[in-house]
């Protein structure tokens, strides 16, 4: 295994531990120690790969991040192959934010527990303001190309649009998150879907002749 390979499995491990602590004792009993036991390895090597419990922290929501992108991204190309609307693919890759499942519940929680540091702490901030501007600028864009297809009116503010929708989704995963069940899980992704309904009201002419 190349030098590269071993350091990003071993933070990835240790960034598995980070998971395994906040999911069973809460974010705030997150520690070295307790990291390393989690994750099978020494305190020594969870202090090689991270200075300080913030890098620590930082790495894991990092992680968590990219893993609820990644998962997004595959939703959206399997409705891009389905041919589904703009419409559809804002839906299926927006209910990716909701705890709808265990492991996505773990990652709405890191998630908003990060939000409640980030109060506290600057660097913390700026690494969770970076995030949520991805995803802004994503569903902002998806808006965009449904403007260009005719599913979204040519006058709508997409930025504004985006920012509403992502809001919207981001208090039904804090609403869902305690122990939310069946019903309320069906209603928080009735309230996404005709939310982004009401964003994409046209037909797309994409494919449709003059």
């Amino acid at each position: 295994m190349a030098a590269t390979e071993h350091r990003d499995a071993r933070r990835a491990q240790i960034v598995t531990g980070v998971r395994a602590v906040a999911r069973a004792q809460g974010i705030g009993n997150v520690t070295v120690a307790r990291t390393a036991d989690a994750a099978g390895v020494s305190v020594g090597m969870v202090q090689h790969y991270y200075r300080t419990k913030e890098d620590l922290l930082i790495d894991a929501f990092r992680a968590v991040h990219e893993s609820v992108l990644d998962r997004v991204d595959h939703q959206i190309a399997l409705s891009e192959r389905r041919g589904a609307r703009i419409e559809q693919m804002l839906v299926d890759g927006l209910a990716q934010l909701l705890p709808l499942s265990p492991t996505r519940r773990d990652e709405v929680y890191l998630t908003h527990a990060f939000a409640g540091l980030s109060l506290e702490d600057a660097t913390i901030r700026t690494h969770l303001d970076d995030a949520r501007d991805e995803i802004l600028r994503r569903v902002s864009a998806a808006l965009e190309n449904g403007q260009m297809c005719g599913e979204v009116d040519a006058d709508l503010d997409c930025a504004a649009a985006a920012f509403t929708v992502v809001a919207l989704v981001d208090g039904l995963a804090a609403k869902l998150l305690p122990d939310a069940d069946t019903t309320e899980r069906s209603w928080a992704v009735d309230a996404l879907t005709d939310a982004v309904a009401r964003l994409c009201p046209g037909e797309c002419h994409h494919g449709l002749g003059d």
